[in-house]
């Protein structure tokens, strides 16, 4: 990883699926800086969101955020963006598991506080790519903390899912180093398609374990 010179590893909670409907609830990232030659952490960012209304069941299951921590300590949505924005320019290499996902809350978010004709013209990286191509089903970040035995635990909290992404890339790295193989790619499930919005510059293919790397190898 060493022709970029800023990294943004980034995840974000929410009320739902849609990012056109739903809401970020916390944020989580990760700035990375190259000095001599490697990638160190500079910066990092966790903060919760104030919600609209009130946090749907399943997701306080899943995340442990509920309505009365986004009351006492949750931000302003335009707050989180202008924290979020500090850490993000056009050159930073994206980076996230299952980036797809995450790309359309930040594009809605800049959308919403930037410019509403705001586009995603950086470089990313999803993560979950990678493993996907090296790994059987199932392919949640915890399936992959598992296999490589990272000491960051994902437990769907922004900030620890993001030191787990990174923890694990630094894994897959390590592992055999064709990661560069990955940038601007996004595998998908043939059975459902793409989610969201697609970029332009990033390719998408249906992925069936090792797709992505012979086609780019």
């Amino acid at each position: 990883m060493t022709t970029y010179k800023k990294a943004l590893i980034f995840d974000f909670e929410t009320t739902g699926l849609s990012a056109y409907n739903d809401q970020i609830i916390e944020i989580g990232a990760l700035s990375l800086n190259l000095v001599d030659g490697r990638f160190q952490i500079q910066d990092e960012l966790s903060c919760l969101v104030k919600a609209s209304k009130p946090l749907p069941p399943k997701i306080t299951e899943i995340t442990n955020i509920t309505d009365e921590m986004l009351a006492k300590e949750g931000i302003t949505e335009e707050e989180a963006y202008k924290q979020l924005k500090k850490m993000y320019d056009e050159d930073t290499l994206l980076i996230a598991y299952n980036i797809q996902f995450d790309l359309g809350f930040l594009k809605a978010l800049f959308r919403k506080f930037e410019n509403p004709s705001f586009v995603i013209l950086n470089d990313i990286l999803d993560i979950m790519a990678v493993y996907k191509d090296r790994h059987k089903y199932p392919h949640r970040l915890e399936n992959a903390v598992e296999t490589y035995g990272v000491e960051m635990k994902s437990t769907h909290r922004a900030l620890d899912d993001v030191k787990a992404t990174y923890a694990v890339l630094k894994a897959l790295q390590q592992e055999k180093s064709n990661i560069y193989h990955y940038v601007n790619k996004i595998g998908y499930n043939a059975k459902y398609g793409v989610s969201g919005e697609r970029l332009p510059h990033v390719k998408y293919i249906a992925q069936y374990g090792g797709r992505l790397e012979i086609e780019n190898s």
